[in-house]
């Protein structure tokens, strides 16, 4: 099969190239990818950044699976030995385990479920990783309605799905990006819009009961400024290279919140069929919709990974195309 794949680190190392077919295993499902959705964790993999993550994204001198792509959406192949809930014929999307920038990927039967009706593979494959991270982080603060919420990035991956999914739950939903989302996030469900090239956010007496920041704009200190008494700060910043990355702050804030009046939550999202069905529930509400702004084709793939590494300039999805 054709995939994108490397042996080291380095965008230089990135090529669609022929590697064996997978084979499933027990509880895996072998499936046939239709679109693989583009997100931070590809360029991550790929640039081997930051340094001191290495050893967990596969090796010090290369990943491991050397497949990029972790989002996928296509039809299963192959239910390997366990497996009862999928068979051969089932459109289903959801993660990878084996890399998705791939004609083929395998799947955990417990890491997938059955593509939303409603959705094209290009779209559905623009959701796992993005909406799923979106959901628990909403999930862990705690949202109601009626409650307000500030989304940075919310013309990205996880923003735009935070977008839909906190007005969905009826919070009041203040949107920050750049002027070209700001109309989209609008239509998304912010009933406030915020540029952050003409305003700041973090300006102003506190009014936010959840802050959740993407693309790590602002520190995370002036976005605490803005939310009141008891306050919940989500921090999502995995943008940052170098040696260490955002990983100081990230340790240091919720030790540092112990001294203030909001606290600072770091939630580390996993896959989920559960929560992929969860999703899908939503699509067919007319809730949640995927917002893909390009697609590549798979000789391309490297072109799509070195754009979501460009920071701060995201509008939706980026999505490989296989067939």
């Amino acid at each position: 099969m054709r995939a994108l794949t490397q042996d080291r680190y380095g965008w230089d190392a990135l090529a669609a190239r022929e590697v064996p077919d997978p084979v499933p295993a027990e509880g895996q499902v072998l499936v046939q990818v239709h679109a693989a959705g583009v997100n931070p964790y590809d360029w991550h993999y790929a640039a081997g950044q930051p340094l001191i993550a290495r050893p967990t994204l596969g090796g010090l001198r290369g990943p491991r699976p050397t497949v990029r792509g972790a989002d996928l959406s296509g039809v299963v192949v192959e239910a390997g030995p366990g497996v009862t809930a999928f068979g051969p014929g089932d459109e289903v999307y959801g993660f990878g385990t084996s890399g998705t920038f791939a004609e083929l990927a395998l799947a955990e039967a417990g890491s997938i479920s059955r593509k939303p009706v409603d959705l094209a593979h290009v779209e559905a494959a623009a959701m796992p990783m993005a909406a799923v991270t979106a959901l628990q982080f909403l999930r862990a603060a705690e949202l109601t309605a009626g409650q307000n919420i500030a989304i940075t990035g919310a013309g990205g991956g996880i923003g735009h799905f935070a977008v839909q999914i906190a007005a969905a739950w009826g919070a009041n939903v203040t949107g920050v990006c750049g002027p070209r989302n700001a109309a989209m996030v609008r239509e998304l469900g912010a009933s406030e819009v915020v540029d952050y090239t003409q305003d700041d956010v973090t300006a102003g007496e506190p009014r936010f009961d959840v802050v959740l920041t993407n693309a790590g704009r602002y520190p995370l200190r002036a976005l605490g400024r803005v939310l009141v008494p008891g306050g919940l700060l989500l921090a999502n910043d995995g943008s940052r290279e170098g040696l260490l990355g955002p990983m100081p702050e990230l340790v240091v804030a919720p030790l540092l919140s112990r001294m203030r009046p909001y606290r600072i939550v770091n939630v580390t999202a996993t896959p989920s069929g559960e929560d992929l069905a969860v999703l899908d529930g939503m699509v067919a509400d007319g809730v949640l919709l995927p917002i893909v702004s390009a697609t590549y084709p798979l000789e391309r793939a490297v072109d799509a990974v070195r754009q979501v590494a460009g920071h701060g300039h995201a509008r939706g999805k980026l999505v490989v195309t296989l067939r």
